[in-house]
């Protein structure tokens, strides 16, 4: 007669005993458990009357989620790799060597780092924006002018004899201040930069250019000269000004060890370009394409060229993708040289991360599900992996000199690198709900996904420093010139990372805008016109005597008051009346500022004449 406390167990045949006469169902099957897991498991199905309690738990030498052993699909099934297992193949720091062509940073050729300490912001910026640039826009666009003002086009921007007035360097630099005045100072329309109105008094714009001739030089702007259009190509009228802008960013900055590809968006609703895009999940949804290459360190743009179209669009390895060709013809002048290159999910696949590591550049970039970097193994058992993993668990693993990381976060998320270590992990915080509310946890991440967060900022940062103050100006027909103004949008940012880097004790708030305000007060005080002091215009002279000042006796007899005792040593020659000019009191300005009180107050002065001199009197009733 059996026990009463003993465990009746339907044994199956041809299976396995233990000498306590209780069959293990964890024999014959491998669930990944180590030796402790086993003990552990061994003392609890000896007891019959054990009752698990909220405090027991099993220390697993892999840490494996307790979610894991939950799952219905078995754990040995699925491919794991984590902090326990030490990825020894990770290349050495002596393999991988940063070895740039250059020092990184400015490199202004025969100009030294001292001289460079005294320059202004304009002297930078006419680094990019040379006086042979200047030059080539004048020619082409009195080119162009000339060419439909003698066909009889456009007569409301000719002269009087109907001729063109051909624009000269100093206007071509006053148009370019007025549209770094505009992209910082923005009204509602562009006729309120030379409104009339006293609201608009203290513009600056007029004083540059009048309205007309501003837009004139707006409608005729070239870049290309009429005979050297090439109508097959579409950005013909605006090559030049982009291969000026790239050659000239790519010799005076060689980046730091950190870069990053990825594209940018320019605004633009022209349907004449027949280049225009729309990706519905930016935030700029219509506009034309651009392939950027930037420092991560310093946001500046070293590298970049116009997206065509699928059809347009010149692919040397048709084999190989678009993604390939576009990051191979960025970053051909920086290969060699051990950079750290980073890139998102739509440029990594396996022949670029090849390719780029026989030339001794590193991508680090996230991964599809479906891309041909993914492993097999991972592509596998993705999906029971993510059913089975909790937040801020992670696998990893190595082939072909990278290594591929997958970490669970709020979505699942993969990184292939071929010089980091893929067991190496830090944290990051990330707000949990709870039962009281949502709290702020910290989560394991690994390491290569928090260098390629960092590692992507290049990008994301250049196209902060460009929309944050842009220079566009709506043209309704000429659609390049949207690139145009994004041109000089590059070189203002490049040259304001280029004054950042070799300046020294700057203010802490001193920012792109201070430094657009430096350029645009620059060029206005070398070729804004200058008001000239008129002989009849009003200045305060000092007399030998006291007299009264006209404008508070005015004021006081206007309100029927008792007039004030006050006399002052300033008088306005031209109007020949004595007015306050002192630290409490400033009659000069009120007599002269044209307001409705000055008004007023000359109007009662010239009908009533000299004032009698009245003390105050004190009124009893």
């Amino acid at each position: 007669m059996d026990a009463p406390n003993a465990m009746a167990v339907e044994v199956p045949s041809g299976e396995n005993y233990d000498f306590d006469g209780y069959f293990e169902p964890y024999e014959g099957f491998d669930l990944g458990m180590s030796e402790e897991e086993e003990d552990f498991l061994d003392d609890i199905m000896a007891d019959p009357d054990y009752v698990q309690s909220d405090d027991d738990h099993i220390e697993s030498a892999d840490s494996q989620d307790s979610s894991f052993m939950g799952s219905q699909e078995p754990l040995g099934s699925i491919y794991w790799q984590d902090e326990t297992v030490d990825d020894e193949q990770c290349p050495d720091n002596k393999q991988t060597q940063f070895t740039p062509n250059l020092p990184p940073g400015v490199n202004t050729g025969r100009l030294r780092k001292n001289s460079l300490k005294t320059k202004t912001p304009m002297d930078f910026l006419r680094l990019f924006l040379t006086s042979q640039l200047i030059t080539s826009l004048c020619i082409a666009t009195n080119h162009f002018a000339e060419s439909l003002v003698n066909k009889g086009k456009f007569t409301s921007y000719a002269q009087p004899d109907g001729t063109w007035c051909r624009v000269t360097e100093e206007e071509m630099y006053k148009f370019i201040g007025i549209i770094i005045y505009m992209s910082f100072t923005k009204m509602s329309t562009m006729d309120r930069y030379w409104a009339s109105n006293y609201l608009y008094r203290f513009n600056p714009v007029p004083l540059l250019l009048p309205k007309r001739r501003f837009q004139s030089i707006l409608a005729f702007l070239q870049i290309t000269p009429p005979a050297d259009i090439d109508k097959s190509d579409k950005l013909t009228r605006i090559t030049p000004l982009l291969d000026h802008v790239n050659a000239v960013s790519q010799e005076l900055f060689q980046p730091f060890r950190q870069i990053a590809v990825d594209e940018r968006m320019v605004a633009s609703r022209h349907r004449f370009s027949g280049i225009r895009q729309f990706i519905k999940d930016k935030p700029v949804k219509f506009g034309l394409k651009l392939w950027i290459l930037a420092d991560t360190q310093t946001g500046y743009t070293y590298n970049f060229y116009v997206y065509l179209g699928k059809k347009r669009s010149e692919i040397i390895d048709k084999g190989k993708g678009l993604a390939y060709n576009v990051v191979f013809k960025l970053i051909s002048p920086l290969l060699n040289q051990g950079y750290h290159l980073f890139v998102d999910n739509f440029y990594t696949s396996l022949n670029l991360i090849k390719d780029l590591l026989a030339k001794s550049t590193y991508l680090i970039g996230a991964v599809r599900k479906n891309s041909t970097a993914m492993p097999l193994c991972f592509k596998t058992s993705v999906d029971q992996w993510e059913k089975a993993t909790s937040r801020g668990d992670f696998r990893w693993h190595r082939q072909d000199g990278y290594v591929t990381v997958q970490w669970k976060d709020c979505r699942t998320v993969t990184i292939v690198s071929p010089i980091h270590k893929g067991s190496d992990i830090t944290s990051c915080v990330r707000t949990v709900k709870h039962r009281t509310g949502f709290k702020k946890t910290n989560v394991s991440q690994p390491v290569v996904v928090n260098s390629y967060n960092q590692g992507m900022l290049g990008v994301d940062k250049s196209n902060q420093y460009v929309t944050q103050y842009s220079s566009y100006l709506r043209t309704k027909f000429h659609w390049w010139k949207v690139l145009f103004f994004h041109s000089i949008d590059i070189m203002i940012v490049n040259a304001f990372v280029l004054y950042k880097q070799s300046a020294s004790n700057l203010p802490s708030h001193f920012g792109q805008l201070e430094f657009r305000e430096c350029i645009f007060q620059y060029i206005y005080d070398k070729y804004g016109k200058q008001e000239k002091i008129n002989e009849n215009q009003c200045l305060p002279v000092v007399t030998d005597k006291r007299v009264d000042c006209v404008m508070c006796n005015a004021k006081a007899s206007i309100q029927r008051i008792p007039l004030p005792s006050r006399k002052t040593f300033i008088k306005c020659e031209q109007c020949n009346v004595g007015l306050c000019l002192n630290k409490e009191r400033n009659c000069f300005k009120l007599w002269h500022n044209g307001s409705d009180e000055s008004v007023r107050v000359q109007d009662w002065h010239r009908k009533k004449g000299n004032y009698r001199k009245r003390k105050y009197e004190v009124h009893q009733c």
